[in-house]
C-alpha cells in the first residue's frame, strides 16, 4: 500500500551551518567508533566480495565464467569433471531508524539533552553500517507522522544530509504525546524490503505501541533504543520541588526529601521498567537503553552485531 508523504510544518529546509553541525558530528562519532569498536567489528561478517581465501559452502559443477579459483581440483579428479566450491556471500542489509522527536527528547540534565544523544545514535548507525557495506534510511515523527523520511543510503555524503535534515526537524514547543505506534506503523509502510528497524524513543506508555512493535517485527529485525536520562531513574532529595511534564504541562509539587516519595518513585520506575522488558521480549525486539551520562557504544555495538543475516552462494540463481 502506498503511503502518502506530504511536508510538515515541523521540517526547515537544512542550511549550510546545519550541514557543518552535521559532518562535525559526524567526525566525532567516526573518532569514538575507531577507538572503540574497530576491535569488535572486524571479522563479524564476510566480505560481499568471494576471495581465494573465503569460506566455502556450496559444491556444483563448473559453469563458464566461474573464476578458476573457485575449483576444487581433488573432487573434480575423484568426479572426472570440474566442480567448484562457491563461497558464501550476503546480500545487503537496508536499515531504517525512527527518531521520536516528541518534547520529551528535548529533556536533559547531563551535558546534554535525550535528542542530542539520539542524533549520535543515528551517525553511529549510519557509520557501522557504512563500514559493513549496508545502507541506512532515516525517519523522525514529532507528534505521530512522519515529519521527515530520507531513502537508504550508503555513502558518507548521504549520511550527512540525512543528519542535517534531523537536527532541522524543530521540536514542538507546546505540550503534547507523540503517537509513536502510528508513527512505526507508517515506517512500516515505507520500509517494504526485509531488513532492520531502529526505533530511538523514550518510549512512554502509550496505547497500540506493543502491536505496532509486533507487526513490524515480523517483517524486519527490530531494535528499540531508549533512551533514558539519570534523573528518570532516581531523583536527589532536595526538599520541595515542582516537577513539569513536559508532554502533558501538568506541574506539581513533590518533596524529595520524604522517604515515601522516594519508594513511590522507585516502585514507579521499576514497574515500568519491567513492562517495557516485557513488551520488548513479546514483539522479539531487542532492547538497548542508553543514558548520555554513560558509555552507549558497545552495548549498541552488540545489539547490531546479533541482527541475523540471510546468506547466499555467489553464482546461484545466475
Amino acid at each position: 500500500m502506498a503511503v502518502a508523504l506530504s511536508p510538515s510544518p515541523a521540517t526547515t529546509v537544512p542550511g549550510r551551518e546545519t550541514g557543518r553541525r552535521a559532518e562535525a558530528l559526524l567526525r566525532r562519532v567516526d573518532l569514538r567508533i575507531g577507538r572503540r569498536l574497530d576491535g569488535l567489528l572486524q571479522g563479524e561478517r564476510r566480505g560481499r566480495r568471494p576471495g581465494p581465501g573465503g569460506e566455502q559452502s556450496l559444491t556444483r559443477a563448473y559453469e563458464p565464467g566461474d573464476d578458476v579459483r573457485w575449483i576444487d581440483w581433488p573432487l573434480s579428479a575423484r568426479t572426472g569433471e570440474p566442480m567448484v566450491r562457491v563461497p558464501e556471500l550476503e546480500p545487503v542489509l537496508t536499515a531504517w531508524v525512527l527518531v521520536d522527536m516528541s518534547p520529551s527528547m528535548a529533556y536533559g540534565t547531563a551535558v546534554r539533552t535525550k535528542l542530542d544523544l539520539a542524533r549520535e545514535v543515528v551517525a553511529a548507525l549510519g557509520l557501522v553500517l557504512r563500514r559493513r557495506g549496508d545502507r541506512l534510511g532515516v525517519a523522525a515523527t514529532t507528534t505521530g507522522a512522519l515529519d521527515l523520511v530520507r531513502s537508504p543510503r550508503g555513502d558518507r555524503r548521504g549520511l550527512v544530509a540525512a543528519i542535517a535534515a534531523l537536527d532541522a526537524v524543530q521540536v514542538p514547543e507546546t505540550p503534547g504525546r507523540t503517537d509513536l505506534a502510528k508513527a512505526i506503523g507508517t515506517l512500516g509502510r515505507v520500509a517494504r524490503h526485509r531488513g532492520m528497524v531502529v526505533v530511538i524513543s523514550d518510549f512512554p506508555p502509550s496505547a497500540g505501541l506493543e502491536r505496532a512493535l509486533g507487526g513490524l517485527g515480523r517483517r524486519h529485525e527490530v531494535v528499540a533504543v531508549e533512551v533514558r536520562d539519570r534523573r528518570e531513574s532516581e531523583i536527589p532529595r532536595l526538599g520541595p520541588v515542582p516537577l513539569r511534564d513536559v508532554e502533558t504541562g501538568r506541574t506539581v509539587v513533590v518533596d524529595t526529601s520524604d522517604p515515601r516519595f522516594q519508594e513511590r518513585f522507585r516502585s514507579a520506575v521499576g514497574a515500568a521498567d519491567e513492562a517495557r522488558a516485557g513488551m520488548m521480549a513479546r514483539t522479539g525486539a531487542r532492547l538497548v537503553t542508553v543514558r548520555p551520562d554513560q558509555d552507549w557504544l558497545l552495548p549498541l555495538a552488540h545489539a547490531l552485531g546479533g541482527v541475523r543475516r540471510v546468506r547466499v552462494a555467489a553464482g546461484v540463481g545466475r
